[in-house]
């Protein structure tokens, strides 16, 4: 957390409600991605539980993205002279950070779709078949679902007194009165770190509107139209865990006097 004099001005306002009858004021910052509360930059949980991917996962997946590109722009036998070199240079250089950043603009879209198929049926008519191949896999799961209605979707929630904030993607009732948060992904699979955020989401659920979660559910319908699920249960170690995650996000070692160079 870090406390300072942030410009509102340019910032989105978000009033969020409490079950005691209170709000609260979330400022969002984009870029750079940040949330204000309180005149305190606070995490968000996706931030909070990012450490648990591996770092060897991301390494590796930039290397083969590297790889790829080169393989692409690279023919055997041929040269190549300083300016194309450099260019090529530039793409290998930038095909991680591209390839992400295409990656994020197809879950934000595909997301939007999978809101708006649930609140009112409405389907997209995706041109791209990465997006189209993601919604068609989410849209035949979720025509197989039973017993389930929607309590809220694509919400805000803000714990006061951990001080961290998130966006969760939809809580379900199902038959017997039990909450389940759900959380669609577009990735190319689970991860730990996907599992643990909605730990973080269902304690400020329990926080904010008096709701208990018991479940999670984790719906991965990947852009190449593959479909992998994770049902868990939610209780106190969960929560636990979370908050693990949440105390090393805020840790900051001490540092005081002179420091020794090796």
């Amino acid at each position: 957390m870090k406390k300072n004099k942030p410009d509102y001005t340019t910032m989105v306002k978000n009033v969020l409600e409490f079950s005691d009858g209170t709000k609260e004021i979330l400022y969002y910052d984009d870029p750079p991605h940040e949330y204000w509360y309180n005149h305190t930059k606070i995490p968000s949980a996706s931030n909070v539980v990012k450490f648990l991917t591996p770092s060897n996962v991301i390494g590796n997946w930039t290397a083969k993205m590297s790889a790829d590109k080169f393989k692409e722009l690279v023919e055997a036998g041929k040269s190549y002279d300083e300016l194309q070199i450099n260019d090529f240079y530039d793409q290998i250089k930038g095909a991680a950070k591209k390839n992400m950043t295409q990656a994020g603009q197809i879950g934000s879209e595909v997301h939007d779709a999978f809101e708006k198929y649930i609140l009112g049926g409405e389907e997209p008519e995706f041109t791209n078949q990465q997006m189209a191949k993601s919604f068609a896999t989410f849209k035949n799961w979720y025509l197989q679902q039973q017993g389930l209605e929607i309590v809220k979707t694509e919400s805000f929630i803000l714990s006061r007194k951990h001080l961290y904030t998130g966006k969760f993607d939809a809580l379900f009732r199902n038959g017997k009165g039990e909450h389940i948060i759900y959380d669609w992904k577009t990735s190319s699979g689970i991860r730990d770190s996907h599992i643990c955020q909605c730990y973080g989401y269902a304690m400020a659920l329990e926080e904010q509107f008096d709701i208990k979660v018991s479940q999670g559910v984790i719906v991965n319908s990947t852009r190449e139209g593959k479909l992998n699920i994770k049902t868990f249960e939610i209780g106190q170690e969960q929560h636990e865990v979370f908050l693990a995650c949440l105390k090393l996000t805020n840790f900051k070692p001490e540092t005081k006097g002179r420091q020794n160079v090796i």
